[in-house]
């Protein structure tokens, strides 16, 4: 069972979120720096001063890991790409980017964008560290989120997809090569990264470092993954944005505002057969009907109710020069098999979800029959 993300609030028109799973990695920093880390280095403080210390540390930084992203955010609305969402989560937090870069360039200043922002963010402790000699918790503070700021730059530097580093090397590639290229090669060495962790993970659990095995081990095992689901949505992307909404929409006649439900399951539904249908409102504008809302209603006032009664304003839609890609991206977003395609104020027909994925289907039968 999956937990939804808790929203949290919005920075520049994007939606950040905050995962269940962050607040293992809080307790787990909080802890870590509460009862090692600071009194360690600052001693002679209580268990609740450690504490509250290492709560801020720890919100502090995540405070950091929200700018890395925002920053690879903010470049990438400047270059037209859009961004639903940052999620902080138990590996510190993601910005969803819900298309590839249009080219190298792009692609390199938005990778970049983040490491940047770390190393700037750590070189602004530093100073603060040297205007504040003093050796007390505040500079410890201070300390520890140069330390960490620095530390994010680096290990997202790391030439490993889908890291920051992984995606400058992939934009590297992509402009001597082809894209889908650039991500396989990329998502090589993201692979062999993750085994690397993995394999210090269990260096550590021989030498009795249970924590240490433990975050190497899940850690390699994210990047292992998120490394191959990256390239297969990389190759998903590549395979749907050949393909425009009008190669593969499903013609379908209006519903005129007078028509009542019985006229339209006599003469539309047995002809199309699609979940959704289009209707012309009295205003000239388009609605849509669902096959779910029409069953709502009583058969015995089929005959007086029309359509448009039943129907809701169309705020989804392709056009029929959109890509496949953006068509399915939107289905996910909703959660809905079937798009209107509106050109204009004119409605021309549906795209359905399981046309795209019988698209899909074909082409990794075929890929696997080159393969063999």
């Amino acid at each position: 069972m999956r937990f939804k993300s808790i929203p949290l609030f919005k920075i520049a028109g994007i939606q950040v979120n905050l995962d269940f799973s962050w607040f293992i990695v809080f307790f787990l920093i909080s802890f870590t720096l509460a009862e090692y880390f600071y009194p360690h280095y600052y001693p002679d403080h209580s268990f609740l001063i450690y504490w509250f210390v290492g709560g801020i540390s720890a919100i502090l930084l995540f405070a950091s890991v929200l700018l890395h992203e925002l920053s690879h955010s903010l470049v990438a609305i400047r270059f037209g790409i859009p961004v639903r969402e940052i999620d902080l989560f138990i590996f510190g937090g993601v910005a969803m980017i819900e298309e590839e870069a249009p080219s190298p360039k792009v692609e390199f200043l938005v990778a970049v964008a983040g490491p940047v922002c770390s190393f700037l963010l750590s070189f602004l402790f530093f100073v603060i560290a040297l205007t504040y000699p003093q050796d007390d918790l505040f500079n410890g503070i201070i300390n520890y989120l140069m330390l960490v700021n620095f530390a994010l730059a680096v290990f997202n530097l790391v030439p490993a997809f889908p890291l920051d580093g992984g995606r400058i090397l992939r934009s590297i590639i992509w402009a001597k090569k082809d894209l889908l290229t650039a991500t396989k090669i990329s998502s090589w060495t993201g692979t062999v990264f993750a085994y690397v962790l993995i394999l210090f993970g269990i260096l550590s659990l021989i030498q009795g470092n249970l924590v240490g095995a433990m975050w190497y081990g899940l850690l390699g095992l994210f990047l292992r993954n998120a490394s191959k689901v990256s390239y297969e949505q990389t190759k998903l992307s590549v395979i749907l944005s050949k393909y425009r909404v009008e190669q593969f929409m499903h013609t379908v006649k209006p519903v005129l505002p007078d028509e009542t439900i019985s006229e339209f399951m006599m003469y539309h539904y047995p002809v199309y057969k699609t979940s959704i249908f289009p209707v012309i409102g009295d205003d000239g504008k388009i609605y849509e009907v669902s096959i779910v809302d029409i069953n709502r209603v009583p058969q015995v006032d089929w005959d007086r109710i029309r359509v448009l009664e039943v129907s809701q304003p169309v705020e989804v839609y392709v056009s029929p020069y959109d890509t496949l890609l953006k068509a399915l991206r939107l289905m996910n977003r909703y959660q809905i098999n079937e798009l209107p395609v509106v050109y204009g104020n004119t409605v021309l027909g549906i795209i359905k979800r399981d046309v795209i994925e019988s698209l899909i289907e074909r082409y990794y039968i075929q890929e696997k029959l080159q393969e063999s």
